[in-house]
C-alpha cells in the first residue's frame, strides 16, 4: 500500500461523552460540530456520542433547575443564579438559545434515547435536539410527546422512540457507558477523546476544538 493509498482509507474517530441536561455539553457539542464541520477531513470523521448521567439521584419530577442547584450546593437560588447567568452569557455568544429560568428532571430517559438515536447513527443529533428544547425553555421537554416529536425531526421511527419512552430499554447501555467514562479517568462532561488517544475534558473553543482535530488527525499518519 503506498503512503496515498493509507491516508485514503484514513479516518479520525471523534468519542464525545455527555448529559442532555449539561450545560457545557451543550456548548461544547455546538464548538465541536462546528470544528468537524470546518475540517478539510469533515468526510473522514467518524463521532460516537456516549451517554454520562451527570447526577443519577437527580428527582424524577421536573423542577426549577435553580431550585435543583440551590439544594444541592447548599446555597440560594440568588446565590446560583450568577453562575447560571454567566453561562448563558457563553451559549448566547455561540448564537445558542439559553433559558436560566428552565426546569429539569433526572436525565435517565432522556439518555436512553440518545442510545436509540446511536442505534440508527442519529444519537448526535437527537441528544442536541432534545437540549435545544430543555435550553430553549420548554417547560414540556421531558413530556413523551415532545421527545416523540424532536425524535421524529431527526430521522427515528415513531414505534421505536415510542416503545423506548413506555419502556426500560437501552438501561444497561446507559450505565455501561457511565463506567467507561470513569474507567478513563473521567470526573465530568463534556469529555472528548480523538482516536482513543488524545483526551479533552470540559468544553473548550472551536479554535481548540479544530487545533486538536489537525494535530490527532497529524499523528495518526504516522502510525
Amino acid at each position: 500500500m503506498t503512503n496515498n493509498e493509507g491516508q485514503a482509507g484514513k479516518q479520525l474517530v471523534i468519542d464525545v461523552w455527555a448529559d442532555v441536561l449539561c450545560p457545557w455539553c451543550y456548548i461544547g457539542e455546538h464548538r465541536l460540530s462546528k470544528a468537524i464541520e470546518a475540517s478539510p477531513h469533515s468526510d473522514r470523521i467518524k463521532l460516537n456520542v456516549h451517554t454520562f448521567q451527570i447526577d443519577p439521584h437527580a428527582p424524577q419530577k421536573a423542577i426549577s433547575t435553580l431550585e435543583f442547584l440551590s439544594h444541592k450546593v447548599g446555597m440560594s437560588v440568588e446565590q446560583v443564579r450568577p453562575n447560571e447567568e454567566m453561562i448563558a452569557r457563553q451559549a448566547r455568544q455561540d448564537g445558542l438559545v439559553y433559558h436560566v429560568d428552565r426546569p429539569m428532571k433526572n436525565s435517565f430517559d432522556m439518555l436512553r434515547l440518545v442510545q436509540l438515536g446511536n442505534e440508527f447513527g442519529l444519537g448526535w443529533e437527537y441528544l442536541q435536539a432534545m437540549q435545544s428544547e430543555v435550553f430553549g425553555g420548554n417547560a414540556q421537554a421531558f413530556e413523551a410527546d415532545v421527545l416523540l416529536r424532536t425524535g421524529m425531526a431527526v430521522g427515528l421511527p415513531k414505534d421505536r422512540i415510542a416503545a423506548v419512552i413506555a419502556g426500560d430499554e437501552f438501561g444497561d447501555a446507559v450505565r455501561e457507558d457511565r463506567r467507561s467514562a470513569l474507567d478513563l479517568g473521567v470526573t465530568g462532561v463534556p469529555f472528548t477523546l480523538l482516536n482513543r488517544r488524545f483526551g479533552i475534558p470540559g468544553a473548550v473553543g472551536t479554535r481548540q476544538y479544530s487545533e486538536a482535530i489537525e494535530e490527532a488527525w497529524r499523528d495518526s499518519s504516522h502510525e
